[in-house]
């Protein structure tokens, strides 16, 4: 098993970027039961993946200049990318230290624009601004969002979900409502849902299944869930 993780900010991790979250309303708890234990085995699994290698990739004149004009763009110099479950090199990926403030402001056309071109721009930790860390950027030779999963090792291991069960669940999803993601990271993923969900309700609850904590720990109700579903939010956030 991967090592886990584990947010300084804990609660406000959640509760920053979902912005009706509030204490759980009176009368409801934690259920003593696990969501995910209904899920079907290709989800809750820990079947190894293979990272991918985007060193031939990278050397593309085309994604050097890109990676020059991130610099600008996000005010800060180049570093290798590394996972941080594995602690690996993620080959031909470059990583950027970003204050919050201005990945907040400028990452969701950043992404776009930088999708449009052939690359993956993505924020893959959150440090919330506490102690002045900089939040991390990685850039990585792709538009394939479950290739930056797998080298990310993106993952809810304290439920048994590794992360080929991430990438399955959010393969499925992604059949039924598309969505962009602008961060994935080790323990979380965020984004947008492209086109009205059909059944926010509904969606809710598999969400809730899938990842306990973003209620539990996040939004108190799988009906808040909803209201953030319905306003075409998406965020996943294993504690």
């Amino acid at each position: 098993m991967k090592k886990k993780i584990f947010r300084a900010c804990g609660l406000c991790a959640v509760a920053a970027l979902f912005v009706t979250c509030s204490r759980r309303d009176a009368g409801d708890s934690k259920p003593a039961s696990d969501p995910t234990e209904q899920l079907p085995a290709k989800f809750k699994t820990q079947e190894p993946v293979a990272k991918p290698d985007f060193s031939a990739r990278a050397k593309s004149p085309q994604f050097q200049k890109a990676i020059k004009e991130a610099a600008i763009l996000l005010g800060a110099q180049p570093q290798s990318l590394e996972s941080q479950g594995e602690e690996e090199k993620v080959e031909g990926g470059v990583s950027f230290d970003v204050p919050r403030a201005k990945v907040e402001a400028i990452l969701r056309l950043a992404h776009t624009n930088y999708l449009a071109r052939g690359f993956y721009l993505f924020r893959y930790d959150h440090n919330f601004g506490i102690g002045g860390r900089p939040d991390k950027v990685g850039l990585l030779p792709t538009t394939n969002k479950f290739e930056v999963m797998a080298a990310m090792d993106t993952n809810g291991d304290n439920y048994d979900i590794g992360t080929a069960g991430v990438i399955a669940w959010m393969q499925e999803l992604e059949r039924e409502q598309p969505f962009v993601l602008t961060g994935i990271g080790f323990d979380y993923m965020e984004g947008f849902f492209v086109e009205p969900v059909t059944n926010p309700d509904e969606l809710a609850k598999r969400m809730y299944q899938f990842c306990p904590d973003i209620v539990d720990q996040g939004v108190g109700t799988v009906s808040k869930l909803a209201n953030e579903v319905r306003n075409g939010r998406l965020y996943f956030w294993w504690d």
